[in-house]
């Protein structure tokens, strides 16, 4: 519940934009004035009557209108309370997504910037055009992959740029970029910079993330060059952003300065436009075009320690639509007296609407009495009035509470639906990055040229420390595995799984995918199953085949990798939950990952395992791919809001025929 100031200040900014509740509003102080009127006829006709039945009906009447005030300023606090739960959620998350997004980059920069490929190419004073146009094949390679990358700069000490993707124009000289210069002297892992830059001079800005390359980074050598991944935001944000705006609203991304640097809406809210100081927070007003919009803007909650450049979204509606009301919903759905979701205040007001029409009856009722005792039957008509008025103002409280109440499901329903979104949208950005890993991690040198040379004896310990190295910078795996073209494995990176080494791969389906195709683009998935290489846990293990240094047809084995699903499923829900003012999750609220069989694949519930079927009368199963719902629903003897959303894919992953796995996100909110 707000302060009383706070309250009129609210009531004051929007309730303008409430035509709805306006209408209310007005039919109540109609109907008081028309109750003032007959009150005043009833004095003035019946001297003959006490004056305790008038001042009954004035003070019954007084109890009305403190009721409409508190009424209607909670009508207007709570549709207020919707857009700010609603637009708080979008807001959240495209921050959020494009945060995890980024934080995948900086694993990327500093992973290649390693890359014994690239180190070597730049250890050459000057390289062979043959040499060059190799180390370019191979960047290619990486942004097929990766292709949130649109141009990748290899640059050495001396400000020469080696190599590049965009061979629309060459740059041979980088010494008068000032991000070069910043790279190269850095102590921090990597440089993340959004500005102009001379390395794609035909951009306005350019977001880059750029790392320093040394020669032995086991030794902390000198440096030999610079790496610069260039990040496609626009593009990556216009996928986000369709995702979560209807046609009449627009959403932008807002840099350090406030100022709008990428639109939905270019003519609406412009880049370059200043957002006001004040709007930190909450729900604001932004005059666009002439016209109010309703604002709200967030900034990120950062991901394992980054919270990358201090930008914001704001997400913009404008307010004479904002507060339309919904169609009615169901009024048996559930019980207002059983519901933890509306506030104390609004059941406060229906049952005291309650407590003063039976008080009204009374008043009725005792003034046809006393009529009758003092022969003034001209005041008959006066109560039948009165009584009329009173149900028709018991009418519109009862209309209007219902608004409300439909108000209150709503956001819910429409926050529960978004962040089911945002859990399965997780998961396909997360496991894109996955099926990029391994294919690349297939091409690396090492493990081509080890595993052609298999049947010479090569060191299969080196080939392990290499495995380890990858593994402890990409903790989101448990094990990394390389299998000879038999299907034996040669190599791990966990030494637990030692035993394995010399051993036929226990799982042979997707090992035997991965051995049957040899493009750099084709990678395996196994079923989500529980696997003596997890623990005995349910996971998905990524494959690819590695092929020989100089032939691409020729096989020579597989990579496995093993993704660490339990706590990262778990993560990726316990993101997606609501949570309350103090940042906790609100109790009783869960999340669940299932299958098209509706097979728990993760849950936050203790008493939801994967592996079991989920109990569910609802159908979620048949939605489409990228289609939500949302519902009020009864699940194990309690009841919920629930949300729902169906996996589409990410990018090329999913959406490309590559890869076939359905996945339904759940999240579970009490009412």
């Amino acid at each position: 519940m707000v302060n009383s100031d706070m309250a009129e200040t609210i009531r004051g900014l929007y309730y303008p934009f409430m035509r709805q509740v306006k209408e209310y509003d007005d039919t109540l102080l109609s109907l008081g004035d028309w109750w003032q009127y007959i009150t005043l006829i009833g004095r003035v006709n019946s001297q003959s009557l006490s004056t305790t039945l008038i001042e009954d009906m004035v003070a019954t009447q007084s109890h009305f209108r403190a009721l409409q005030v508190d009424l209607i300023d909670n009508l207007v606090e709570e549709n207020v309370r919707k857009q700010k739960l609603d637009c708080d959620a979008r807001a959240q998350v495209a921050i959020d997504v494009l945060n995890r997004n980024l934080f995948e980059r900086t694993a990327d920069v500093g992973f290649l910037a390693k890359d014994e490929d690239i180190r070597a190419f730049l250890r050459e004073p000057s390289s062979s055009e043959e040499h060059r146009k190799i180390i370019i094949e191979r960047l290619n390679e990486y942004t097929k992959k990766y292709s949130v990358y649109d141009e990748i700069l290899l640059i050495d000490t001396q400000g020469r740029v080696r190599a590049n993707l965009d061979q629309s124009y060459e740059i041979h000289q980088a010494k008068e970029e000032p991000l070069f210069r910043e790279t190269l002297e850095t102590s921090e892992p990597f440089i993340e910079t959004f500005r102009y830059s001379s390395f794609q001079s035909d951009r306005k800005v350019s977001h880059i993330f750029s790392a320093l390359i040394r020669d032995d980074y086991q030794h902390g050598s000198a440096p030999i060059g610079v790496l610069c991944l260039c990040f496609r935001i626009e593009d990556e944000l216009k996928q986000i952003f369709d995702n979560l705006v209807s046609q009449d609203e627009v959403i932008a991304l807002i840099d350090q300065n406030k100022q709008v640097i990428i639109s939905s809406n270019e003519r609406i809210l412009p880049t370059g436009r200043k957002i006001h100081e004040s709007a930190e927070s909450g729900l604001f007003l932004l005059e666009l075009e002439g016209e109010d919009y309703l604002c709200h803007q967030n900034k990120a909650k950062g991901y394992q320690g980054y919270s990358g450049l201090d930008w914001r979204v704001i997400i913009t509606r404008p307010a004479k639509k904002a507060f339309v009301q919904e169609s009615s919903m169901d009024e048996n759905i559930f019980d207002l007296k059983d519901s933890s979701i509306f506030s104390q205040r609004l059941l406060d007001i229906t049952e005291q609407a309650e407590t003063v029409v039976h008080e009204l009856s009374l008043v009725v009722l005792n003034g046809k009495i006393v009529s009758a005792k003092c022969n003034a039957p001209e005041f008959i008509p006066v109560l039948e009035e009165i009584r009329n008025i009173g149900l028709l103002t018991q009418s519109v409280f009862k209309q209007s509470i219902s608004d409300l109440r439909n108000s209150v499901v709503s956001s819910l329903l429409n926050d529960v639906e978004f962040r089911a979104f945002l859990a399965i949208d997780i998961m396909d950005r997360n496991l894109y990055e996955r099926a990029n890993d391994v294919r690349w991690w297939a091409l690396n040198s090492y493990f081509r040229d080890a595993m052609a040379q298999k049947t010479q004896n090569h060191d299969d310990s080196v080939l392990c420390d290499q495995l380890k190295y990858i593994n402890s910078l990409y903790t989101v795996y448990t094990n990394l595995i390389l299998f000879d073209s038999n299907g034996v494995v040669v190599a791990v990176s966990n030494e637990e799984y030692n035993n394995l080494v010399g051993q036929k791969f226990p799982d042979e389906e997707p090992m035997r995918l991965a051995l049957v195709d040899s493009g750099s683009q084709n990678y395996a998935v196994s079923n989500f199953a529980a696997t003596s290489l997890y623990g005995g846990m349910h996971t998905y293990m990524y494959f690819s085949s590695i092929c020989a240094p100089n032939d691409n047809k020729k096989i020579v084995g597989g990579i496995c990798i093993v993704f660490d699903s339990t706590p990262e499923f778990q993560a990726m829900l316990h993101d997606a939950l609501p949570r309350d003012d103090k940042q906790q999750i609100i109790s009783g609220a869960f999340g669940v990952f299932t299958d098209r069989l509706g097979r728990i694949i993760s849950s936050t519930h203790v008493d939801l395992l994967p592996g079991e079927r989920l109990p569910l009368e609802v159908d979620f199963l048949g939605l489409a791919n990228g289609e939500r719902a949302s519902v009020i629903l009864q699940f194990k003897g309690e009841q919920y809001a629930v949300g729902a959303a169906m996996s589409k894919g990410y990018r090329e992953y999913k959406t490309t025929g590559d890869y076939q796995d359905d996945v339904l996100s759940l999240i579970f909110v009490p009412v």
